[in-house]
């Protein structure tokens, strides 16, 4: 076989870290948790499952628990908005409509 030919235009870096998510929208909720496999300025791929993946076109949340503290001492999390966008055996992709880092007690 030949190289596959990378058709992404923004790296992706691989990181692994614990992230919980839930479904935003469709018929189906789900809710599950599993680890990034790798991340981009604009999207995560997340190892999941298979009876906790969302489907193709979901908006969910997705909560990742950063590797960083504020601080030295204070507990970070990315929020991430955004659209499933592709779903396999290794996971899901989700694409960031936004997000940002907030520390836990931030939540509402």
């Amino acid at each position: 076989m030949g190289q596959e030919l990378e058709r992404r235009i923004k790296v992706r870096e691989p990181i692994k870290l614990k992230v919980r998510f839930r479904t935003l929208s469709g018929s189906i909720a789900v809710e599950g948790a599993g680890e990034t496999v790798n991340f981009s300025s604009h999207g995560i791929l997340v190892e999941a499952p298979l009876h906790q993946r969302p489907r193709v076109g979901s908006r969910l949340e997705a909560i990742v628990e950063w590797p960083i503290r504020l601080n030295g001492t204070t507990l970070l999390e990315l929020i991430a908005l955004g659209t499933v966008q592709r779903a396999g055996t290794a996971g899901f992709a989700i694409k960031f409509e936004k997000h940002k880092i907030r520390s836990p007690k931030g939540r509402r």
